[in-house]
């Protein structure tokens, strides 16, 4: 069997059987009870089609730079894939008269190579640029941008080395050109030399008479299935660019090499595509037309909650916009960012395979969400996160219980006994011991107001013990240890509403965080089992 169907056929079993098994996951039966979406018109899937799938809209609200990124590598990719790894299957069907080495085929090749290429271009240089891009970015995401990358560089080095390989254009000659006058042959081959790049071993004439011979030679000959290589930009550009290497890489036959290397990244990109972050081409235009463009977060079915799981691209732009994502700065658990999450949530649901370290760290991140619908709302995959994170709220807390819940169960007196005998700092201090961090508060109760934790409890001075503008004030008269014992400083969601609203620019939710982290550490400091005896 020839290695261009060997490899192939091997690439499409790996392919067919991945997907298959994808997607058969996504109905396999729950015992969770199904809800039931309301139902909505055939034309909102279509509109979604359109506008979500095809342009790309949900990505224009993510940033200009990563929506034309992903324009260049998506419509750059398919139109190679669709006029030219497909060209016998596709084009041939809708052009009858296509051949790959006429314009504008050939110059679309190129055009379609430089499109994705600048696109993986500009994602590379926002995945390093980005700080926090850059945190949340892992192997398989620079693996596929890798791999496409190979696909299309050793695309354009192949037909490269074919542009200067007279291997390749003796092929071609013994097929279209039939004249045993040594002459001819000789102006054939002077006019490819001169005007389609091909680089001969030996030199050939270039006065105007051999030239203008050659030139209707080529036109009798040639011209109807070849053009000038000049409209293949970007190849002939590379094989101006290492004519000083072509003897040695015609004498080698880079041709071949390079066509092997072209097959066997492609054969890898098709095997890898039911894999990781590579399914996401197929998944998330499914899950696209399943939300048919709603950003809500409303409950979804099983099915469209595993499709989604199965849509995310490891963009980072939830990550990006996460209003926790400052807890992660301090805490260094991935998980509290959506991205991670996702991964993590995954992994919960799929095998039960989440247990120890890491579900305690999944948990973390489960608790400190604070539902604000921001990742819903701008994942570019249209993915219900919120929806995944209220599912499984529940169940987190229950196999990985809240590591604060004694000490919210304890009464403040007990508290505050508890930490005043311990001087241990967290690592990250300064706030709540500095005087200038709230000497602007006027105690204008507006952190208070604003306050979702608030807002929930029928009454806040039995609920929380004291409101975030109590514990300002607690803190301005020097009675720090009085506020760790606060039900506030452990119901905190770390929303930054208090901070964002604070008409005096006082870091609110900052002290209160580095309250907590007080109280955390000095339990930590040789105490607590009495700690835990006395909230028994």
């Amino acid at each position: 069997m020839h290695f261009f169907d060997f490899g192939l056929s091997i690439a499409s079993v790996i392919c067919v059987a991945g997907v298959a098994r994808r997607i058969a996951l996504w109905w396999r039966p729950t015992t969770k009870p199904v809800s039931d979406p309301r139902p909505r018109p055939i034309l909102s899937a279509v509109k979604a089609l359109v506008l979500d799938v095809l342009l790309l809209a949900r990505t224009v609200r993510t940033g200009p730079l990563r929506w034309l990124a992903h324009c260049l590598v998506f419509f750059g990719f398919m139109g190679l894939l669709l006029f030219h790894a497909l060209d016998e299957t596709v084009t041939v069907s809708f052009f009858p008269a296509y051949e790959s080495t006429l314009d504008p085929w050939q110059f679309l090749r190129n055009l379609f190579a430089a499109m994705t290429l600048a696109g993986l271009g500009l994602m590379i240089y926002r995945r390093l640029a980005v700080r926090r891009l850059r945190a949340v970015t892992r192997t398989q995401d620079w693996a596929i941008v890798l791999a496409v990358g190979c696909i299309i560089l050793s695309g354009v080095f192949l037909e490269m080395s074919k542009i200067i390989s007279p291997a390749a254009y003796q092929r071609m000659a013994d097929e279209y050109f039939y004249s045993d006058n040594g002459q001819e042959v000789t102006a054939l081959k002077a006019f490819w030399a001169h005007e389609y790049g091909v680089v001969f071993s030996r030199r050939l004439p270039s006065d105007a008479a051999t030239l203008e011979m050659g030139a209707e030679l080529n036109e009798d000959n040639c011209a109807a299935c070849h053009a000038d290589t000049r409209s293949a930009f970007l190849s002939r550009s590379l094989a101006t660019a290492l004519a000083p290497l072509s003897p040695a890489m015609n004498t080698s036959r880079a041709d071949t090499v390079f066509w092997y290397f072209h097959m066997i990244f492609c054969f890898i990109g098709l095997a890898a595509l039911p894999f990781a972050k590579f399914f996401h081409p197929l998944s998330t235009p499914a899950n696209m037309i399943a939300r048919q463009g709603r950003r809500d977060g409303d409950a979804e079915s099983p099915l469209a909650q595993r499709m989604g799981m199965d849509a995310c691209t490891r963009c980072g732009e939830c990550s990006v916009r996460c209003s926790v994502a400052p807890s992660f700065s301090v805490l260094g658990n991935p998980d509290i960012l959506p991205s991670e999450k996702l991964a993590s949530l995954r992994r919960f649901w799929s095998d039960g395979s989440l247990a120890g370290r890491p579900l305690a760290d999944f948990a973390q991140g489960s608790r400190i969400c604070t539902e604000c619908l921001r990742c819903t709302d701008v994942c570019p995959s249209g993915i219900n996160l919120q929806d995944l994170w209220m599912r499984s709220k529940k169940e987190v807390a229950r196999r990985s219980p809240d590591p604060n819940g004694a000490v919210r169960l304890m009464r403040p007196s007990q508290r505050v006994v508890s930490f005043e005998d311990c001087n241990i700092v967290p690592p990250i201090s300064g706030l709540a011991d500095n005087a200038e961090s709230y000497w602007a508060c006027v105690q204008c109760t507006t952190c208070t107001s604003v306050c979702p934790v608030v807002a929930v409890c029928e009454d806040p001075s039995t609920d929380l013990d004291l409101t975030p503008q109590q514990i300002m004030n607690l803190l301005r008269m020097g009675l720090k240890d009085q506020t760790l014992g606060a039900r506030m400083v452990w119901s905190c969601t770390t929303c930054y509403k208090c901070q964002e609203h604070c008409p005096q620019n006082i870091r609110v939710a900052d002290v209160l965080y580095e309250l907590r982290n007080t109280a955390a550490a000095r339990m930590g400091c040789g105490d607590r089992a009495g700690i835990d005896g006395e909230s028994q």
